[in-house]
Order: C-alpha cells, then structure tokens, then sequence
C-alpha cells in the first residue's frame, strides 16, 4: 500500500526518469547513426573524413557515457529529496502508532527476504500506517501558505512511449538507483 505522497513522488520520479532515458536513447541512436555511417561509407571516405567521423563517434560515446553517470547521479539526488520527508514522516508516525498500541517489534513483511514465516494479519499496521501518514500530509500541506498562482506553460505535445534501444558496446544506459535500505 502506498500513500497519496508516495504516489506523487513515485509519479514525479518516473517522469524524471523517462526523460533521462528519452535523451539518452536520442543520442544513442545518434552514435549509432555515426557508427553506421563509418561502416557502410568506409570505402568512399577519405583518410580524413575517416579520421573525423571516428573522433565524432569517440566524442559522442564519451558525452553518452558521462550523460548516464550525470543522469544517475541526478536520478539517486532527486529519490533522496523525494523519500526524505516521506521517511521521516513515515518514522515518526510508526514511532507513535507502535507507543500507542504498545508494540514492542514492528516488522516490515512487505520484503520478500525476511525471515519472517508468519504473522498474524489482524496485526497489520499497513494500512493504518498509511491512513495516518496521508492524514499527516493534508495537515501540513493546509498549514503551507498558498503559493500566488503561477502563470501556467502551454501544456506540452504528447510523447510517445519510449522504445527500447540497445546501448552501443561499452555505453551503460541510465537506470533507476536501486532502493537503499530504509527506502520504500
């Protein structure tokens, strides 16, 4: 189960990512293109046009490869940024809830490597964990005071889906950071 604010934030975060690989799959078609190029037109280009389209193509791995890096470095800062609060606010409600009902061990289940081989399902704190945090959430989001309304952008084309693209030898494509622990 999943909060309101978890969903917005999962939301947010795989609109980042599909951009991320929407530009990363962009140039790598483009260094594939110049790969092609080099390949079919090998016989029919000078010495030095050769030489220029290899440099071409070298430059645009290097800028693919650091593009990934760039964009996985950005995708883990802006996870962070997004499970902080929810994190802490997550913590601080289970802290109350488990002195409330007087638990001593709270588990979380929801990992299929724990070790835990049964429990009772009257003892789910799921969803009033989830009930509470996004009560906890309209609370805070009424106590901010109201942003002057924004001048709105016109609403962008439709993107079609990304398609799949094989990385060319050697380039990594951008992924999502794994969940650390601690992270939903």
């Amino acid at each position: 189960m999943e909060s309101a604010e978890g969903k917005k934030s999962s939301e947010k975060f795989n609109a980042a990512l599909q951009s991320k690989q929407a530009d990363a799959e962009k140039r790598q078609k483009e260094l594939e293109d110049g790969q092609k190029k080099l390949q079919t037109q090998e016989r029919t280009l000078s010495e030095t046009a050769k030489a220029n389209l290899q440099r071409d193509i070298d430059r645009r791995t290097t800028e693919l490869r650091r593009l990934n890096e760039d964009a996985q470095k950005e995708l883990q800062s802006l996870r962070d940024e997004l499970l902080r609060p929810i994190a802490e606010r997550a913590s601080a409600i289970l802290n109350a809830l488990a002195a409330e009902q007087g638990y001593t061990l709270i588990i979380d289940v929801s990992n299929p490597q724990s070790n835990v081989v049964w429990f009772n399902p009257k003892n789910d704190l799921t969803e009033e964990l989830t009930r509470r945090i996004d009560a906890a959430t309209k609370t805070t989001e009424a106590a901010k005071p109201a942003a002057p309304p924004a001048v709105r952008p016109a609403a962008p084309a439709p993107v079609a889906p990304p398609r799949t693209v094989a990385p060319a030898p050697g380039v990594p494509r951008p992924t999502p950071p794994a969940p650390g622990p601690g992270r939903p």
